[in-house]
């Protein structure tokens, strides 16, 4: 989510406030007054957009998954809009995501346990994929497996149990790729 509190509308301004907060500070950190200061705008203003943190936090997290699928479909039609060119986007996108989005999404799910209820948006947009993934026909299973594994490399690395090398990171990622090309 980008940070630049200066453009787009008072809601976008909230949000990416916020998504700032959280990412550098820790979801203990949001409340309605540092995400006012933040956007520059009075806590009255952030008021009419979200009434509570809880609301506000249910917007990031809703916003956030709604861009990562935007964004992959995007990249998955430029390629030919093939479940292989889907799985491409994935891959781009979990071993290319920027540090800033990389810690806010670390942030976010550590703040899972607390906030369980805002799961929903992630678990829908995984139901989606994975649904649409075992639709893949005669290769489905296949077309399962690398979404599950590329799952797996973003959880282990972003709830920090293990941070894979440079060389391993270049080699998973070849062997996705090729795989994932096999779905076209």
């Amino acid at each position: 989510m980008a940070s630049n509190p200066a453009r787009g509308s008072g809601r976008e301004r909230l949000l990416e406030a916020a998504a700032a907060i959280v990412s550098e500070q820790g979801v203990h950190e949001l409340t309605l007054e540092a995400v006012a200061a933040a956007a520059g705008v009075t806590k009255g203003g952030l008021i009419y957009h979200f009434k509570t943190k809880d609301e506000l936090l249910g917007a990031l997290v809703e916003t956030m998954m709604a861009q990562v699928e935007e964004r992959n479909r995007a990249h998955a039609a430029a390629r030919g809009a093939t479940t292989g060119a889907l799985l491409q986007a994935f891959i781009d996108e979990t071993f290319d995501m920027p540090p800033a989005e990389k810690q806010l999404m670390t942030n976010l799910l550590a703040a899972a346990a607390a906030y369980p209820h805002h799961m929903a948006p992630a678990q829908r947009l995984f139901d989606r994929l994975y649904g649409e993934f075992a639709g893949a026909g005669p290769k489905a299973g296949l077309a399962l497996v690398i979404a599950a594994a590329l799952d797996g490399i973003s959880l282990l690395e972003l709830m920090n149990l293990h941070q894979f090398s440079e060389s391993q990171r270049k080699a998973m990622r070849r062997a996705l790729q090729d795989l994932a090309q096999t779905l076209n």
